[in-house]
């Protein structure tokens, strides 16, 4: 385990020095500080005000979930948030996920497993409000030309049509995901049905084991006590992913930006995606690449120095108020990161034997 856990940083670590120097190669840092000098500070307080605003409404979405099965308080809930947050900012493999699982079982007693599948089913609430941004993004980004991104990132012109094919492509695909999503949690049998009978046709193997995830998930929706308990999770889903919209916004403004109306959400869709899968502590170079891709392909006449000062000022933006929080929460709680690790890297039944006086 100590071997993996050390592979995983190493790769971690040379996957974001990889994508620091293939984004950043030949930067004329002359012109980039320069950009980021000229910015608007109301904009960016602006910005860095909504950051922490998402930070309430991701805990009120969260406590649907966990009151619907047990009983947390708001602090707890908060702080086993954070320090995950924390977590998926300094630990490899994106682990801060099951850091918060920990930590919110120590807290409130609640058993590891039932915390895991709290955050899991928390997941799917805020990958909703995710797709509701990625539609209005493939929807409205219909570009009139070729895009051209810059030239270290990708040579050749990327046409026009391609890019409208594919995003009409990518709404029909999220529209299923949404219908898909809702017909799971009102008609059950009747998706397993279609699931079994439509994989069947390819392989039974895989038939059996995505009917054994859809029933999974399932059981995990009706965490729900209502429908009504759902709905508020999903609006609180929805109101963080537009907090995220107008973060994104709020940067454009700040480099003095003429951008479309649509542009924040592609911009805010492209981060997220690039950073659904583990990589590096930090999302260092990561989080560069996605708004880099996302702002180039999206505001006309986008300079490359404006678009690399306003990703190394974002990720700046976005990593003090995790690091804060993340810390006043580990010190206000009495815990160690370093020992949360360790034994979130453990198997499940070593989490459940701990005592909340090892992580401490």
């Amino acid at each position: 385990m100590a071997g993996r856990k050390w592979l995983h940083v190493v790769l971690g670590v040379a996957l974001g020095a990889f994508l620091v120097w293939f984004l950043f190669r030949g930067t004329d840092w002359r012109a980039v500080w320069g950009s980021i000098r000229r910015v608007r500070l109301g904009w960016i307080l602006l910005g860095q005000a909504l950051i922490w605003v998402t930070f309430f409404t991701r805990i009120q979405r969260w406590s649907y979930i966990v009151r619907a099965g047990d009983s947390a308080s708001f602090r707890h809930m908060f702080s086993a948030t954070q320090i995950g947050f924390l977590g998926n900012f300094t630990l490899p493999g994106r682990i801060g996920e099951v850091v918060r699982a920990v930590v919110l079982s120590r807290l409130t007693r609640i058993s590891f497993s039932k915390s895991l599948a709290m955050v899991a089913l928390d997941r799917v609430t805020d990958l909703i409000g995710l797709v509701a941004v990625m539609l209005v993004s493939v929807i409205a980004f219909r570009p009139a030309k070729d895009i051209v991104l810059p030239p270290q990132l990708y040579a050749n012109p990327i046409p026009a049509d391609l890019i409208r094919t594919g995003a009409m492509g990518a709404a029909v695909f999220l529209l299923a995901v949404v219908g898909a999503l809702v017909m799971l949690y009102t008609n059950q049998k009747l998706v397993l049905r279609l699931s079994d009978k439509c994989l069947g046709l390819l392989s039974a193997r895989l038939a059996r084991g995505v009917h054994g995830l859809l029933e999974q998930f399932a059981e995990g929706l009706h965490v729900f006590r209502s429908a009504s308990d759902m709905t508020k999770s999903i609006f609180f889903s929805l109101v963080t992913w537009a907090l995220f919209v107008l973060i994104y916004a709020a940067i454009m403004s700040a480099f003095r930006l003429s951008y479309p109306w649509y542009a924040p959400f592609v911009v805010t869709s492209a981060v997220a995606v690039v950073l659904a899968a583990p990589g590096s502590p930090g999302f260092v170079g990561q989080f560069h690449l996605g708004l880099i891709i996302g702002a180039a392909i999206s505001v006309p006449g986008l300079s490359v120095n404006d678009a690399k000062a306003m990703a190394i000022l974002t990720h700046i933006l976005t990593l003090i108020p995790i690091v804060i929080a993340g810390v006043f929460c580990l010190v206000w709680e009495d815990l160690r990161i370093a020992s949360l690790f360790r034994i979130s890297s453990g198997d499940e039944g070593d989490r459940d034997r701990h005592g909340t006086d090892t992580i401490r």
